[in-house]
C-alpha cells in the first residue's frame, strides 16, 4: 500500500498537464480516504477550469457543486475557510463547521487551495456525513496534504499557461509569414482560415467582407463544404450574430445559436446546414469596418472558450489589416490607371501582382 502511495506521489511530481494532475491527485486521495467524489475548481489569469471526478455522486449534485465553486472563486477576497455544503430543500448552501446543527447534514466540504497567499482554486470532497465530520474535527492532520496539492496544481496551471503562450506565438508567426509571402488576397485569407479551422478544431470557417455602400456582407472565402457553396453570396449586414459582432465591434462567442435571438437561420435552411456554435470576430482596421471572420461548430468539446476567443481575435486584427491594404492597393492602382488612360481605363482587369504599373490592357498584355 505504501509503495503504491509513493509511486502515486512520484507520478504527480513528474506531471505537468492540469487534467492529468487532477486525475493523479484524485487517485491518490481515493487511496487515502472513503470519498464519493472529488472536484477541483482551478483559477489562472487567462481562464477558469473545472474538473470533477465522481463515483456515486448524482449529476444534479455535481452541477450544483460546480455553481458553488464558481461563486466561491469569484469572491473578491481569497476564501481561506473550510466550508461544509449541504442540500436544503432544493438549494445547495455552504456553511462553516459548527454554524448549523440538527437535521442539516453535510454532503461534503470545500477546501481553499493556495500558494504563498495566492489563490490557486478550491478542492471539493463529497462523502458521507461521518467522513466529512471527521475531516472537520481533525483539520490539521487530515488536511496536511493541501499545501502539496496546491503546489502541484499551481505548477500544472503555470505550465499550461506557458504552453498556451508558445502556441499563440507560433500561430501568430505562421499567420504573419503568410501575410509576407502570399500576394493574392483570396489565396491569403483561404490559407489563414484553413489554419484557424485546424487550430480551433471547428467544422467550417469563413470571411465575410463588409460593403458599406449597400450594408451587406459577402462571403469572400471559406473552408468547409457549405462555406464553399456560399462564396460570393450576400446577406444584410445588420442580420445575424456576424452583424452583431461588427456592430458592437467585439468577438461573439455563442455556443447555442438556436437560442440566440440574433441568429440568422436563413442560410442554414437554404443550404441544409445546422449551425450549433459560432465564434464571430469583427475585422476592424482603425475606424474602418472591414468584415467578420466566422468559425462554426466546435468539434471536440462542442463549446468555444475564452482561449478560442483570444486566438480568433488576434488573427482577426491581421486579417483586417491585410484586407485594408489590399483595398488601398487596388484603389491606388486604379486611380493611376485612370490618370494615364482617362476614359479608356478599365476596371477589374488583370495586373501584374503588386505592380504599380497601369493595367494589363494599357500595357498591351490583354
Amino acid at each position: 500500500m505504501q509503495e503504491d502511495i509513493n509511486l502515486s506521489l512520484l507520478k504527480m511530481i513528474s506531471t505537468n498537464g492540469t487534467e492529468e494532475q487532477c486525475d493523479n491527485i484524485t487517485n491518490w486521495l481515493k487511496q487515502q480516504y472513503p470519498l464519493d467524489g472529488i472536484g477541483f475548481f482551478l483559477k489562472d489569469t487567462e481562464s477558469t477550469q473545472a474538473h470533477f471526478f465522481t463515483e456515486t455522486v448524482p449529476k444534479v449534485v455535481v452541477h450544483n457543486l460546480e455553481d458553488i465553486l464558481l461563486k466561491i472563486n469569484q469572491t473578491e477576497e481569497t476564501q481561506t475557510d473550510v466550508l461544509f455544503f449541504a442540500q436544503k430543500e432544493e438549494k445547495f448552501i455552504t456553511f462553516r463547521p459548527g454554524e448549523h446543527s440538527g437535521s442539516l447534514k453535510p454532503m461534503g466540504l470545500t477546501i481553499p487551495l493556495g500558494v504563498l497567499g495566492r489563490s490557486v482554486g478550491t478542492l471539493a470532497l463529497v462523502a458521507d456525513p461521518a467522513t466529512i465530520w471527521d475531516f472537520s474535527t481533525q483539520t490539521s492532520s487530515k488536511l496536511s496534504f493541501i499545501p502539496i496539492i496546491s503546489g502541484l496544481l499551481d505548477n500544472a496551471v503555470s505550465h499550461e499557461l506557458k504552453d498556451k503562450k508558445i502556441r499563440m506565438l507560433n500561430l501568430y508567426q505562421t499567420v504573419s509569414s503568410s501575410l509576407s509571402y502570399i500576394g493574392d488576397l483570396q489565396e491569403l485569407l483561404t490559407t489563414i482560415i484553413s489554419i484557424v479551422t485546424s487550430e480551433l478544431l471547428c467544422e467550417e470557417c469563413s470571411v465575410l467582407l463588409y460593403n458599406e455602400e449597400n450594408n451587406e456582407f459577402e462571403f469572400f472565402t471559406a473552408v468547409g463544404q457549405t462555406g464553399m457553396e456560399l462564396i460570393k453570396e450576400r446577406f444584410p449586414a445588420d442580420k445575424g450574430i456576424a452583424g452583431r459582432a461588427l456592430r458592437e465591434k467585439t468577438t461573439q462567442v455563442v455556443n447555442d445559436v438556436q437560442s440566440d435571438p440574433d441568429f440568422y437561420g436563413v442560410i442554414d435552411k437554404e443550404h441544409a446546414f445546422k449551425t450549433k456554435s459560432i465564434l464571430a470576430a469583427p475585422l476592424i482596421s482603425g475606424d474602418e469596418s472591414v468584415g467578420v471572420i466566422n468559425a462554426l461548430n466546435k468539434v471536440e468539446s462542442k463549446f468555444f472558450d475564452k482561449e478560442d476567443d483570444q486566438i480568433l481575435s488576434a488573427i482577426a486584427d491581421e486579417v483586417a489589416m491585410a484586407v485594408k491594404n489590399a483595398r488601398l492597393f487596388d484603389y491606388v492602382v486604379e486611380s493611376y490607371c485612370k490618370i494615364r488612360q482617362g476614359k479608356n481605363s478599365c476596371k477589374g482587369c488583370k495586373r501584374p501582382l503588386k505592380s504599380w504599373t497601369p493595367c494589363a490592357k494599357y500595357l498591351g498584355l490583354c
